[in-house]
């Protein structure tokens, strides 16, 4: 599994600023748009109700948090379909301790836990329970980093009406006075703009990125987790393959050789077809004839 820059993370946050820095800068004025108790209310206000909201611990992991939405995960599902099925072709003609060589020298942590779990002859349902509670918890780490995000992109707005409040009500007291009325109108509207910008050109984008690739990472720790136990029972790798299958889109299973875009209902055998489905339906009639 290899990380790279996610482009359309870039593309979308340098498209969007660059859109409203050119529609600024058509305005004519730039420094109409910076007003520093605005930045105040916004920045300042949402830093301190974002300190309030998460323990220290919780806020030390924001940095690497966004970090992620910037980073795309190439995870390949059908690199990965591939290496299950072929680890089970070893784990039947070798038995499960052959797969420790292959746990020791894979970088996938949840690959390798499974592995290691697999070698170390725990029982199925001790393997599916702590796998399961792996993925728990990374899903669990996952929703608390973007919450960060996703209360940033909620606050940002709501800070900005309150500087509106803040230009509004002083201007509609001093109404009479026609020098201080432009100084207040610009915290007022100029807040009301930097909340919008923050939540819905940056912050929101980026949370709505994060639970999109923890989802991705949900499916393809289901995938291996399925075909952990699917080793584990025995299954051959034929079937482990069609059954894994399914998590592939139709887009990516297009991309698979036609033999195995679908798994045969049928198999050639010394020159004769072989029908599993009805091979079965015999078998069982036979037994009830005897």
């Amino acid at each position: 599994m290899k990380n790279k820059y996610a482009l359309t993370t870039i593309i979308g946050l340098i498209g969007g600023v660059a859109c409203v820095g050119i529609a600024i800068a058509e305005s004519g004025n730039l420094s109409l748009f910076i007003n520093i108790p605005s930045l105040l209310i916004i920045v300042g206000g949402t830093a301190f109700a974002l300190v309030m909201s998460y323990p220290l611990s919780t806020l030390k992991t924001l940095g690497s948090v966004i970090k992620q939405a910037f980073i795309e995960n190439t995870d390949d599902l059908i690199e990965d379909i591939n290496t299950i099925a072929e680890l089970s072709e070893v784990s039947r003609r070798d038995g499960l301790l052959a797969l420790e060589s292959y746990a020791e020298n894979s970088n996938d942590l949840f690959l390798k836990k499974g592995l290691n779990l697999l070698v170390d002859g725990n029982t199925r349902e001790y393997l599916e329970d702590s796998m399961v509670s792996e993925i728990y918890h990374a899903q669990k780490r996952h929703r608390n980093g973007a919450s960060m995000v996703s209360l940033i992109a909620t606050l940002a707005p709501g800070l900005g009406l309150v500087g509106t409040y803040v230009g509004l009500i002083p201007m509609l007291v001093h109404m009479t006075d026609p020098d201080s009325l432009g100084p207040m109108m610009a915290i007022e509207l100029v807040s009301s703009f930097y909340g919008g910008f923050l939540a819905n050109v940056i912050f929101s984008p980026i949370a709505k990125k994060l639970m999109a690739k923890s989802a991705q990472e949900k499916d393809r720790s289901d995938l291996i987790l399925e075909g952990i136990l699917a080793i584990h029972d025995g299954k051959s790798p034929r079937l482990i393959r069609e059954d894994l299958l399914t998590y592939l889109t139709k887009q990516e299973a297009a991309k698979l050789p036609r033999s195995k875009q679908k798994a045969p209902a049928e198999e050639h055998a010394g020159g004769k077809v072989i029908d599993y489905k009805n091979k079965a339906k015999q078998s069982k009639a036979e037994q009830r004839g005897a």
